[in-house]
């Protein structure tokens, strides 16, 4: 059987074969115009009835002049689509769609032309942004110190994170460095919630909470919620002196405050009330480094590195487990000389 056009390929639909099918009927429509809504401040587009973030300027032209395709639904064809978009300016492009069209065993291919038109607005997330719209307040502080830079930089990239792994409707309108610590306006009051637990959580410290009438929205009063995160006082790292006794801080968190007891090296826990009483002596800047001159259980003799004369310690027991260092790091407080274990 031949095309009854033709008579010289096989038919491929009503009679006809797939040249002389493409010269009598489109099976695709596109339009002189198209229309990509894009967001002008954070560059989101619409698509559908909401607003998505952009995957890359182009690949966003392309999906517009995609989604204007009309293609006829006939039983037994299928059209697959190929876009080639060119930018003419900020406000329009021009797309080229080629699609191949098939019957069956034969292949056919129509193409179009239509001018994509830009078109800005603003989202909703921008409009609240920038209408100054938030619904929570996170307030980061350390107990009677100001965050250290490594905090500042820790909680400011942890916050980032997750809000950006949130849905849309979630955003830091602002942030500000304070006096001791930091201050987000959030846009969501649960992502809020959500994010003052998982940093004390992670980084331990107490979570307190307060309201505020904020104003009204038909007819229904508004809260803006403030959430106060109030880190340890103590560090890991930190060397305090509590009940006549010097302590090394090993660890920091929800749990609690764990520390080394420098003159026994037993590890324990410190409860809220020991944590109140222990006084801070410094950190990392208090610990020299001496040279092992001798070391017979339980003494150790040491190089003092700023006297340049022989001192014995008692050497706790985590000293004599491992293989005799040459050097060994210590602590000095008055006449007392402490070993502090590395790490």
């Amino acid at each position: 059987m031949k095309c009854i056009v033709c008579g010289r390929n096989a038919p491929a639909l009503g009679g006809l074969c797939a040249p002389c099918l493409g010269e009598r009927r489109r099976f695709i429509g596109v339009p002189e115009f198209c229309e990509l809504t894009v967001c002008a401040h954070c560059g989101s587009v619409h698509r559908g009835r909401r607003w998505e973030n952009s995957r890359g300027e182009m690949s966003e032209l392309e999906d517009a002049a995609r989604r204007s395709l009309r293609v006829v639904k006939e039983e037994g064809v299928s059209v697959s689509p190929k876009v080639s978009v060119v930018p003419v300016d900020g406000h329009n492009a021009d797309a080229e769609i080629e699609s191949t069209i098939r019957i069956g065993k034969s292949r056919l291919v129509q193409s179009g032309r239509t001018r994509i038109r830009i078109r800005r607005a603003v989202c909703e997330r921008c409009s609240k942004i920038h209408g100054k719209y938030y619904e929570a307040i996170l307030q980061v502080r350390a107990q009677g110190r100001d965050l250290t830079s490594q905090e500042l930089e820790l909680v400011r990239s942890r916050v980032a994170a997750l809000v950006q792994g949130a849905d849309r409707g979630d955003y830091i309108r602002e942030e500000r460095e304070v006096d001791g610590g930091l201050d987000f306006q959030l846009g969501k009051l649960l992502r809020g919630k959500a994010i003052v637990r998982t940093l004390a959580r992670e980084l331990g410290g107490r979570v307190t909470e307060s309201s505020k009438l904020a104003g009204n929205r038909e007819g229904r009063e508004l809260y803006r919620v403030t959430f106060l995160l109030r880190l340890p006082a103590l560090r890991g790292g930190d060397f305090v002196g509590l009940d006549g006794r010097i302590l090394l801080v090993t660890h920091v968190g929800p749990q609690g405050t764990s520390a080394t007891d420098l003159s026994s090296g037993r590890p324990e826990t410190l409860d809220p009330r020991a944590e109140e009483r222990a006084r801070r002596l410094g950190g990392s800047e208090l610990v020299e480094v001496a040279v092992v001159l001798d070391a017979r259980m339980p003494e150790l003799t040491l190089m003092d590195p700023v006297g340049y004369r022989p001192v014995t310690v008692i050497a706790p027991e985590w000293f004599w487990s491992r293989p005799r260092p040459e050097n060994v790091r210590i602590l000095k407080a008055g006449e007392e000389v402490f070993l502090v274990p590395d790490g």
